[in-house]
């Protein structure tokens, strides 16, 4: 049956077909040659690549500029092609090149030829998506009939998109160490974009802090109870690992750090779930993940196959896996929900089948809106095998409008989406008790170490880190279950916090007064500490140094906010900054996350910046 596909659709070569650096920028040529279809006068040809694909949109104007595209025939038709965001459908769309047939038709065996980053111009090329992945892929679909039905050709060219040059060391510890007992550190390097690189050379550590260490390879014991950090050294890079805090005996609670929410290829993320799980353990070293795909696109087979995978890939005691899945209704009916299950064979409850219609409807689903799915899952699922979360993405969640207090535990507050406090907010002003989480909903194939593109998805995702009694499906869980967690927007830092002699996550009730105690040991120096009465911010602290910022001669302007809740929220804060009666010394970037984004020019009265 392929062998008849290929022949009556037509075959797709590339050149070259081999790995590129991400965020470089090629020259490819692509070249159809027509089946034994042909294609009809109106007939479509499209090039699409996945929804995360963050690689530039050609242009057909400018032979000089980047990303210039050029679409030719050997053929009579005329060819009129354009760059359509959603020229295919899901996850086959975001990047799409459409190309109609006019005046004519194309006759099986002549030639279509695209050439991407088409360079004889000027035109540098085309810049790749800035995100490692196996296989990355070109798919071609073919429309022969002028009836706008699409269907892709067998084969379509793949290669390899690699890492680019270490620019940074990453170390990776433990957040916790007892004296004596040895613990294992990671080094990695990243590129600009924050893809993994194996580390060339050997690996100095040195430690700052209290007391002494012994460094023996990668494990690292500790002399004295204290906290500090660990300097990394290899390839001429440097960095520092994130805090650690030593103790004399080990702590009741253990601080397990993990990515609970992102995306593979089965559904609109890129490589597959063996590939997620590897990098998730083996790159970003969490010690705990879950796979979130939209439950729409999961047919059965797929809901069998994640299962299987989980079960293969956790380990008590090493790296803890949970099965869940996204309820991805719209935000009318509820808005995005993460599903969390404590173990495999659990049913998978989704909001609609709209994109897996060969998957029949039953009594379990689809159950819509939200308080029919809260219904359905109570019914299905036992409680304490079942957590629900509330996210942003792509179809806020309404959590006024539809929450279950039994299950309904998590917000998440930070995502490579944006960071979105007010969904906390949302959850208070209804009373709701409710813990934070903070993820990455990565679609690039980097849970637990997603670093921000040059698309959608740009900031870095967070991580979420638990105080839990021991590395196990039942110890994390007991955790997230009782809120005994917070979150980050990717630092690993030390956070200990309590009112009233309770911990983060519990309940406190008929107190007059109460006295909030809190340690933070930063990844970074702290500029303050707040304490919110809901959205009533009650107090600040802020270390010495911070005090005296008024005399300085250092100015830090600094914007947030967005559009409105939805998909368009993302605001272009692009813009000049100019002094009349002042001279610019120095300028330099406070949160511009994607290396897409800085200081595009600096003159003695004027900083412009994207």
């Amino acid at each position: 049956m392929k062998q008849q596909w290929r022949e009556r659709l037509g075959t797709v070569t590339l050149e070259p077909c081999a790995p590129v650096v991400a965020g470089s920028y090629q020259q490819w040529t692509l070249t159809l040659t027509v089946g034994s279809y042909g294609i009809d006068e109106g007939g479509t040809i499209k090039i699409a690549q996945r929804l995360a694909c963050d690689m530039q949109p050609v242009q057909f104007s400018n032979p000089a500029a980047p990303a210039y595209c050029t679409v030719q025939t050997n053929g009579a038709a005329k060819l009129a092609p354009r760059f359509a965001p959603k020229g295919h459908e899901r996850p086959w769309m975001i990047w799409c090149v459409v190309i109609d047939v006019y005046d004519g038709s194309l006759a099986p065996g002549e030639i279509v030829t695209v050439v991407l980053g088409e360079r004889s111009g000027g035109s540098p090329g085309i810049r790749v998506q800035t995100f490692v992945e196996s296989a990355h892929e070109f798919r071609v679909f073919v429309d022969p009939t002028n009836a706008a039905v699409a269907r892709a050709v067998v084969d379509s060219p793949k290669f390899p998109i690699v890492a680019g040059e270490a620019v940074e060391l990453v170390c990776i510890a433990p957040s916790q160490a007892v004296v004596g007992e040895a613990v294992e550190v990671f080094v990695k390097g990243q590129d600009m974009w924050g893809n993994p690189t194996a580390v060339a050379g050997p690996v100095e550590l040195e430690w700052e802090g209290v007391g002494e260490v012994v460094v023996e390879g990668c494990k690292v014991s500790f002399c004295a109870p204290g906290s500090g950090r660990l300097m990394a050294a290899a390839d001429g890079l440097r960095c520092y690992s994130n805090p650690i805090a030593v103790s004399e005996t080990a702590p009741q609670w253990h601080r397990y750090w993990g990515d609970l929410h992102a995306q593979s290829d089965a559904t609109v993320g890129i490589g597959t779930e063996e590939e997620y799980f590897t990098f998730a353990r083996d790159w970003a070293r969490v010690d705990f993940a879950s796979h979130q795909g939209n439950d729409f696109q999961v047919d059965d087979e797929d809901w069998q196959r994640l299962n299987e995978t989980v079960r293969a890939f956790h380990r008590d005691g090493e790296f803890v896996v949970f099965p869940g899945y996204e309820w991805s209704a719209n935000s009318p009916a509820g808005g995005d929900r993460n599903v969390f299950y404590f173990a495999e064979g659990l049913p998978i409850v989704r909001n609609s089948h709209w994109q897996i219609p060969h998957v029949p409807e039953d009594e379990v689903s689809p159950a819509h809106p939200a308080d029919v799915f809260f219904s359905r899952l109570a019914r299905l699922v036992p409680r304490d095998q079942v957590i629900i979360g509330s996210h942003v993405g792509g179809r806020w969640a309404d959590v006024k409008a539809y929450f279950d207090p039994e299950a309904h535990n998590l917000v998440e507050v930070v995502s490579s989406w944006g960071v979105f406090e007010w969904m906390l907010f949302d959850a208070l002003d209804c009373g709701h008790v409710v813990g934070v989480m903070c993820n990455s909903d990565g679609h690039k194939g980097r849970p637990g170490a997603e670093g921000p593109g040059a698309g959608e998805f740009g900031i870095a995702g967070g991580l979420t880190c638990v105080l839990a009694g021991e590395l196990s499906r039942a110890g994390v869980w007991e955790a997230l279950r009782n809120r005994r967690c917070y979150g980050t927007t990717g630092a690993r830092i030390l956070l200990d916090v309590q009112i009233a002699g309770s911990l983060m996550g519990e309940v406190v009730t008929d107190v007059d007064s109460v006295d909030i105690r809190a340690r933070v040991v930063g990844a970074a120096p702290l500029e303050a500490l707040q304490v919110y009465r809901g959205r009533e911010l009650l107090a600040e602290v802020q270390p010495p140094e911070f005090r005296d910022l008024g005399d300085s001669n250092r100015l830090r302007l600094m914007w947030s906010g967005s559009r409105m809740r939805g998909r368009g929220r993302r605001v272009d804060w692009s813009g000049v900054i100019r002094t009349t009666q002042a001279t610019i010394l120095e300028a330099t970037t406070v949160s511009f996350d994607s290396a897409a984004d800085g200081i595009t020019a600096t003159e003695p009265q004027a900083v412009a910046f994207q």
